[in-house]
């Protein structure tokens, strides 16, 4: 084609048509933080540290800005663990990272191991609580556990009725959210162990978020657009569209992440794409697309954990490779 523009329409729409195009600024930085992919990966909640547990090294704690490891985590003296899952409390002073067998407390600034448990079956999903005094437990047949990491021992039990797919705790720690495995989510109340609602969706919500104060939740089923909720009243706030009904795609939310203020959410995809969106009217503001690979391997790599990052004024993602990006709000 001798015309740039009839060019780069035709580009742009042959894009459109693998969920992939957009003219929003480019990374603002990228680093890896493990070449052969992850087990599991979290940011904290300021975006500063993100917490890995790599295919090939095991778990490894990192300085974002500075792309620096600062501790590599593992949960045995004699080799790398296989760490699935890992979490930040919402301070960032703490992390607890989780294998098959067993769950470790750590000190963020230190890189200290402070406590050392045998987890009582196998752990899907972790999340820690206001200065890493608690941690919610997702595990095998629908069981879920509050559990006291610094003393040990039970604080309550919160049975789900079927397998958990998805969860997430508030930054207060005062309420959690669940994904289960009958196409429905579970909204409970920490302090007492209350069951506040059970919400029915479309398909199988694998995908949540919970706002900072437990009031806004976010559930995404696999081809179907993602959902803000407003947990009190039980009832849809605002929807995302993730792609473009003349150009549908097979891309699926895989992550997200409120604000400290809830007033934006930022999410990742399943074809690398990372999006800021209004979460009062369900908008996109922004949309940034991570590179395409070339080579063996695949294409494109899948954005499994997102952050705000507010001293900067920008994002953060990581991709299921081990790279992390920062993209300018």
């Amino acid at each position: 084609m001798s015309n740039p523009l009839a060019r780069l329409f035709f580009l742009c729409v042959l894009a459109l048509g693998l969920g992939r195009c957009s003219f929003e600024s480019d990374s603002a930085g990228s680093f890896s933080a493990s070449v052969k992919g992850l087990l599991g990966a979290d940011f904290s909640q300021d975006g500063e540290h993100a917490l890995v547990g790599s295919i090939q090294h095991g778990g490894s704690l990192w300085q974002t800005e500075s792309a620096e490891r600062l501790y590599n985590w593992n949960h045995s003296p004699n080799g790398n663990s296989a760490i699935t899952s890992v979490a930040f409390s919402p301070d960032g002073d703490y992390a607890a990272s989780a294998d098959q067998g067993t769950i470790v407390l750590w000190d963020v600034h230190t890189g200290e191991a402070l406590r050392y448990f045998t987890a009582p079956s196998e752990v899907f999903h972790l999340s820690l609580g206001p200065k890493g005094e608690s941690a919610l437990l997702a595990l095998a047949g629908g069981r879920a556990i509050l559990f006291d990491i610094q003393k040990g021992g039970i604080i309550h039990e919160l049975h789900q009725v079927d397998n958990i797919l998805s969860m997430a705790m508030s930054a207060n720690g005062k309420y959690a959210l669940f994904g289960i495995d009958n196409d429905s989510i579970n909204y409970w109340e920490l302090g007492s162990a209350k069951l506040l609602s059970n919400i029915k969706t479309l398909g199988r919500a694998k995908t949540i978020a919970l706002s900072d104060d437990g009031k806004l939740g976010f559930t995404a089923v696999q081809h179907i657009d993602g959902l803000i909720w407003d947990l009190e009243q039980s009832k849809v706030l605002a929807r995302l569209k993730y792609s473009s009904r003349f150009f549908p795609t097979s891309s699926s939310f895989l992550t997200g992440r409120f604000s400290a203020d809830s007033q934006t959410l930022v999410t990742g995809n399943t074809t690398g794409a990372v999006e800021l969106w209004q979460t009062s009217t369900g908008n996109r503001l922004q949309r940034w697309l991570t590179p395409i690979s070339y080579g063996i391997g695949p294409k494109v790599y899948s954005i499994i954990a997102v952050a705000h990052l507010p001293k900067l004024e920008q994002v953060i993602a990581m991709n299921s490779k081990g790279t992390v990006y920062r993209f300018p709000l």
